[in-house]
């Protein structure tokens, strides 16, 4: 079975994304973190996926133009 692609918002340090897929079940496919030093660290642990800065600009259409599909959101408290 294939993993279901999930968009993680309000990311943090990847705290979600990390459980998620230690269950086998579930792969990362893009982040939406505001916060800088977060980003960096995102960036350390999943270097090949895809980032956004601001959930209040992040859109299904965004999402279509960087062909990026997702089965599942999570989301930490903003």
């Amino acid at each position: 079975m294939k993993p279901l692609k999930v968009l993680d918002l309000f990311s943090g340090i990847g705290g979600f994304s990390l459980g998620l897929e230690r269950t086998g079940g579930f792969e990362t496919v893009a982040f939406c973190e505001i916060d800088p030093f977060c980003r960096r660290v995102l960036a350390k642990h999943w270097p090949k996926v895809k980032q956004y800065e601001d959930v209040r600009t992040l859109s299904a259409a965004t999402l279509r133009r960087d062909r990026i599909a997702v089965d599942a959101i999570c989301g930490g408290f903003p």
